[in-house]
């Protein structure tokens, strides 16, 4: 019981990304949300932002530091996954 409940937190915990600026990382490559994302939110915009491209959404490290950002998951529902991305330089 103790052990589910440990993975039902983590769940809970936003998924780290790590990446450099001018860096990009496609989530859907992750294994971290169902495919296709669309309508990501970064609550830094001046660390992080979003983009599609060819692998589909991705998240592009603008300058150093740490935000969240999130995205919906093609599974509908009002789903999100969201991200802790941290951006070094």
């Amino acid at each position: 019981m103790i052990a589910l409940l440990l993975l039902l937190a983590a769940a809970d915990e936003p998924a780290p990304l790590s990446l450099k600026v001018g860096g990009k990382i496609a989530i859907c490559a992750t294994g971290t949300i169902e495919c296709p994302a669309s309508a990501p939110i970064c609550d830094d915009t001046s660390i992080a932002s979003a983009e599609n491209g060819p692998d589909g959404l991705v998240f592009k490290g603008l300058k150093p530091g740490t935000t969240l950002c999130s995205a919906a998951s093609s599974s509908g529902g009002g789903f999100r996954r969201v991200y802790r991305v941290t951006v070094t330089r």
